[in-house]
Protein backbone atom coordinates (compact mmCIF):
# COMPACT_ATOMS: atom_id res chain seq x y z
CA UNK A 1 0.00 0.00 0.00
CA UNK A 2 1.64 3.53 -0.74
CA UNK A 3 1.54 6.55 1.04
CA UNK A 4 -1.36 8.85 0.07
CA UNK A 5 -4.38 10.84 0.79
CA UNK A 6 -6.39 9.42 4.32
CA UNK A 7 -3.70 6.86 4.89
CA UNK A 8 -2.19 6.74 8.13
CA UNK A 9 1.69 6.44 8.14
CA UNK A 10 3.59 5.65 10.63
CA UNK A 11 7.69 6.31 10.48
CA UNK A 12 10.63 6.11 12.16
CA UNK A 13 12.86 9.00 11.25
CA UNK A 14 16.11 11.17 13.02
CA UNK A 15 16.23 15.13 12.41
CA UNK A 16 19.49 16.80 12.53
CA UNK A 17 19.73 20.79 12.21
CA UNK A 18 23.19 19.93 9.46
CA UNK A 19 23.82 17.07 7.43
CA UNK A 20 25.96 14.98 9.88
CA UNK A 21 24.79 16.89 12.90
CA UNK A 22 23.16 15.57 16.46
CA UNK A 23 20.03 13.93 16.15
CA UNK A 24 17.70 16.73 17.60
CA UNK A 25 14.56 14.59 17.32
CA UNK A 26 13.73 10.88 16.87
CA UNK A 27 10.96 8.01 16.19
CA UNK A 28 11.87 4.44 16.63
CA UNK A 29 10.61 0.98 15.80
CA UNK A 30 9.15 1.33 19.50
CA UNK A 31 7.26 4.20 19.25
CA UNK A 32 7.05 5.49 15.39
CA UNK A 33 5.58 8.72 14.57
CA UNK A 34 1.79 7.88 13.31
CA UNK A 35 -0.25 10.47 11.35
CA UNK A 36 -3.30 11.18 9.21
CA UNK A 37 -1.53 11.86 5.58
CA UNK A 38 -3.45 14.51 3.83
CA UNK A 39 -4.85 16.51 6.69
CA UNK A 40 -2.37 19.25 7.23
CA UNK A 41 -0.86 17.39 10.81
CA UNK A 42 2.89 17.88 9.60
CA UNK A 43 4.48 20.23 6.90
CA UNK A 44 3.38 20.00 3.62
CA UNK A 45 6.91 19.72 2.21
CA UNK A 46 7.64 16.52 4.38
CA UNK A 47 4.22 15.28 3.27
CA UNK A 48 5.62 15.84 -0.35
CA UNK A 49 8.74 13.88 0.37
CA UNK A 50 6.85 10.79 1.47
CA UNK A 51 4.03 10.58 -0.92
CA UNK A 52 4.08 7.76 -2.68
CA UNK A 53 6.21 5.63 -0.69
CA UNK A 54 5.20 1.92 1.04
CA UNK A 55 6.47 0.19 3.71
CA UNK A 56 9.89 -0.49 4.10
CA UNK A 57 11.33 2.44 1.94
CA UNK A 58 13.40 4.64 3.11
CA UNK A 59 13.71 8.64 3.22
CA UNK A 60 16.43 11.13 3.21
CA UNK A 61 15.47 14.97 2.85
CA UNK A 62 16.31 18.19 3.14
CA UNK A 63 13.79 20.95 4.41
CA UNK A 64 14.64 24.92 3.93
CA UNK A 65 13.90 27.20 6.58
CA UNK A 66 10.53 28.28 4.32
CA UNK A 67 9.39 25.04 3.78
CA UNK A 68 10.10 23.87 7.79
CA UNK A 69 9.08 26.82 10.84
CA UNK A 70 9.37 29.55 8.54
CA UNK A 71 12.00 32.31 9.05
CA UNK A 72 13.73 33.42 13.02
CA UNK A 73 11.33 36.60 13.55
CA UNK A 74 12.95 39.40 15.69
CA UNK A 75 9.34 40.26 16.25
CA UNK A 76 8.07 37.45 17.72
CA UNK A 77 10.58 37.95 20.45
CA UNK A 78 8.17 39.95 23.36
CA UNK A 79 9.26 41.80 26.81
CA UNK A 80 6.64 41.27 28.97
CA UNK A 81 6.53 42.93 32.84
CA UNK A 82 5.58 39.75 35.26
CA UNK A 83 2.69 41.29 35.91
CA UNK A 84 1.59 39.70 32.73
CA UNK A 85 1.64 36.23 34.37
CA UNK A 86 -1.28 37.44 36.88
CA UNK A 87 -4.68 35.14 37.82
CA UNK A 88 -6.87 36.85 39.42
CA UNK A 89 -4.55 39.31 41.05
CA UNK A 90 -2.08 37.03 41.68
CA UNK A 91 1.29 36.62 39.49
CA UNK A 92 2.10 32.94 39.00
CA UNK A 93 5.35 32.82 39.85
CA UNK A 94 5.72 28.97 39.24
CA UNK A 95 5.43 29.97 35.18
CA UNK A 96 7.56 32.16 35.23
CA UNK A 97 11.41 30.51 34.57
CA UNK A 98 13.91 29.90 31.35
CA UNK A 99 12.63 27.15 29.42
CA UNK A 100 9.04 27.02 30.24
CA UNK A 101 6.31 27.05 27.38
CA UNK A 102 3.55 29.50 28.27
CA UNK A 103 0.07 29.09 26.61
CA UNK A 104 -0.99 32.39 25.10
CA UNK A 105 -3.77 33.06 23.49
CA UNK A 106 -4.55 35.84 20.64
CA UNK A 107 -7.41 38.35 20.21
CA UNK A 108 -9.54 36.29 18.09
CA UNK A 109 -8.92 33.29 20.78
CA UNK A 110 -7.11 31.23 18.99
CA UNK A 111 -4.65 29.05 21.47
CA UNK A 112 -0.62 29.49 20.78
CA UNK A 113 2.47 28.85 22.80
CA UNK A 114 5.26 31.30 23.59
CA UNK A 115 8.63 30.24 25.20
CA UNK A 116 10.36 32.10 27.95
CA UNK A 117 14.19 32.54 27.12
CA UNK A 118 14.96 35.27 29.52
CA UNK A 119 13.98 36.72 33.23
CA UNK A 120 15.83 40.78 34.45
CA UNK A 121 13.84 41.82 37.52
CA UNK A 122 10.48 42.12 36.51
CA UNK A 123 10.93 41.68 32.67
CA UNK A 124 10.18 38.61 30.94
CA UNK A 125 11.43 38.13 27.39
CA UNK A 126 8.85 35.32 25.53
CA UNK A 127 9.98 33.84 21.97
CA UNK A 128 6.96 33.37 19.93
CA UNK A 129 9.06 31.54 17.27
CA UNK A 130 8.56 27.92 16.85
CA UNK A 131 12.08 26.37 18.08
CA UNK A 132 13.20 25.57 14.57
CA UNK A 133 12.18 28.41 13.35
CA UNK A 134 15.31 29.40 10.76
CA UNK A 135 16.98 26.16 11.10
CA UNK A 136 17.27 23.84 7.95
CA UNK A 137 15.52 20.33 8.61
CA UNK A 138 17.49 17.25 7.79
CA UNK A 139 15.00 13.88 8.07
CA UNK A 140 16.12 10.21 7.16
CA UNK A 141 14.03 7.10 8.44
CA UNK A 142 12.21 4.20 7.26
CA UNK A 143 8.27 3.68 6.54
CA UNK A 144 7.01 1.30 9.21
CA UNK A 145 3.45 1.36 8.01
CA UNK A 146 0.56 2.23 6.14
CA UNK A 147 -2.65 1.59 6.26
CA UNK A 148 -6.50 3.14 5.58
CA UNK A 149 -7.64 5.43 8.28
CA UNK A 150 -10.91 4.41 9.99
CA UNK A 151 -13.81 7.07 9.24
CA UNK A 152 -13.68 8.33 12.32
CA UNK A 153 -10.19 8.84 12.56
CA UNK A 154 -11.23 11.08 8.76
CA UNK A 155 -13.60 12.99 9.89
CA UNK A 156 -11.57 13.87 13.15
CA UNK A 157 -8.87 14.44 11.04
CA UNK A 158 -6.20 12.63 13.29
CA UNK A 159 -4.97 8.93 14.11
CA UNK A 160 -7.01 7.54 17.08
CA UNK A 161 -4.53 5.04 18.57
CA UNK A 162 -6.47 1.74 17.76
CA UNK A 163 -8.48 3.06 14.60
CA UNK A 164 -11.99 4.31 16.36
CA UNK A 165 -12.55 6.04 19.03
CA UNK A 166 -15.07 8.33 20.89
CA UNK A 167 -14.28 12.00 21.48
CA UNK A 168 -15.83 13.07 25.39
Amino acid sequence: MQISHNKVVSITYELRLEPDGDVVDRADRQNPFSFLFGHQNVLEKFEENLAGKSVGNKFDFVLSPAEGYGDYEEEAVLQLNRSFFSHNGVIQEDMIFVGNVIPLMDQDGNPFHGRIVNIVNDNVTVDLNHPLAGKTLYFSGEVVDVRDAHPMEIQHGHVHPHGNHHHD
